[in-house]
C-alpha cells in the first residue's frame, strides 16, 4: 500500500505529527508514503530533518497556500499526479474540526484536534510519544548553549510564535531565557538544536506555538507551565489531553501573570 499524506502547515503541526508519520513508516504493509509538506524553505529544512532516515518517506515540498481552500486546491493537484496512493489529506480551519470529530466517534468536548489528526492518518495517538524522534545534533547543541553564556539554573520561556506575540515574565527568581531575544541565534540554529538548552531548563513556561509541542514531545521532567492566551476551538486545555496525557503529564495551566488556573 502507498499512502499520500498532508495536513495544517504550521511547524507545530509538523512537530505534532513526527509521530504518526513515522508510526505509518514503521508498518510492513505500507510500502511508500509522499508527504506533501507545504512551507517554507526554512520550514522544509526542519521537515527534512525530521525524516531523513526514513527511506520509504519522498518528501515534497510545496509553496504554502495563502489560506486553507488553497492548501486544499494543492493537496488535490498532488492526489492527481499520485492516483495509486491512498490519500491521507487535510488542511482544516477550525471550522472543520467538531464534524470531522463527530465523523471518526471524537468527542468535541473531550477530545481535542490533535487526536483528530491522527485519527484521519490512522496512527494512534500513543504514537504522538512512543515514535516521536529527532535526530540531536549535540554538537551544536553544544555550541548554542555555548553562545548563550548560560547559568547554572535558568527558565525557559517562549512567548513568541509565528503570529501570537506577547511580552511575558514567569513569577521567577531565576535568569529568564527567551530563544526571541536571540533572533541571530534563532536564525543560524533551528529549533532542534535547541533542544539541549530546553533539557537544561530548571523549568519551562510556553505559549502554544510549535516550541510547545517539541517541548511536550521531549517529555521533560521539570515544572512546565502552559501560558492559556488562546481560546482556538477544540483547545479544551482543561477537559482533554492536549496538554497533560499519560506520557507527558504535571503541566500547570497558566494565565499571563503565570498564576495557575484551575
Amino acid at each position: 500500500m502507498n499512502v499520500l499524506l498532508a495536513h495544517n502547515s504550521g511547524l507545530g503541526d509538523y512537530i505534532l505529527m513526527n509521530g504518526a508519520v513515522r508510526y505509518l513508516s514503521s508498518l510492513d504493509e505500507i510500502e511508500s508514503i509522499v508527504y506533501l509538506c507545504q512551507s517554507t524553505p526554512n520550514k522544509f529544512r526542519h521537515i527534512v530533518r525530521m525524516y531523513g532516515d526514513i527511506d520509504k518517506i519522498q518528501l515534497i515540498e510545496e509553496r504554502q497556500g495563502r489560506g486553507f481552500s488553497s492548501q486544499r486546491r494543492k493537496i488535490r493537484i498532488w492526489k492527481n499526479r499520485f492516483p495509486n496512493h491512498i490519500g491521507r489529506a487535510f488542511s482544516w480551519n477550525a471550522a472543520f474540526w467538531e464534524p470531522s470529530m463527530e465523523i471518526r466517534g471524537l468527542d468535541p468536548n473531550k477530545n481535542c484536534w490533535p487526536e483528530l489528526f491522527y485519527s484521519v492518518f490512522g496512527a494512534p495517538y500513543s504514537a504522538r510519544h512512543e515514535y516521536f524522534h529527532i535526530h540531536r545534533d549535540l554538537k551544536r547543541e553544544s555550541e548554542l548553549a555555548r553562545s548563550l553564556k548560560l547559568p547554572r539554573e535558568y527558565v525557559f520561556c517562549v512567548d513568541q510564535g509565528n503570529r501570537p506575540r506577547f511580552n511575558l515574565m514567569p513569577p521567577t527568581d531565576l535568569p529568564v531565557v527567551k530563544p526571541h531575544n536571540y533572533p541571530t541565534l534563532l536564525h543560524e540554529y533551528d529549533i532542534f538544536d535547541w533542544m539541549g538548552v530546553i533539557s537544561g531548563a530548571s523549568m519551562v513556561y510556553t505559549i502554544d506555538t510549535a516550541w510547545m509541542h517539541l517541548i511536550k514531545s521531549m517529555r521533560l521532567n521539570v515544572p512546565k507551565f502552559y501560558y492559556h492566551m488562546r481560546g482556538d476551538h477544540l483547545k479544551n486545555v482543561f477537559t482533554s489531553l492536549y496538554i497533560n496525557d499519560e506520557y507527558d503529564n504535571g503541566w500547570e495551566i497558566v494565565d499571563k501573570h503565570g498564576t495557575i488556573l484551575s
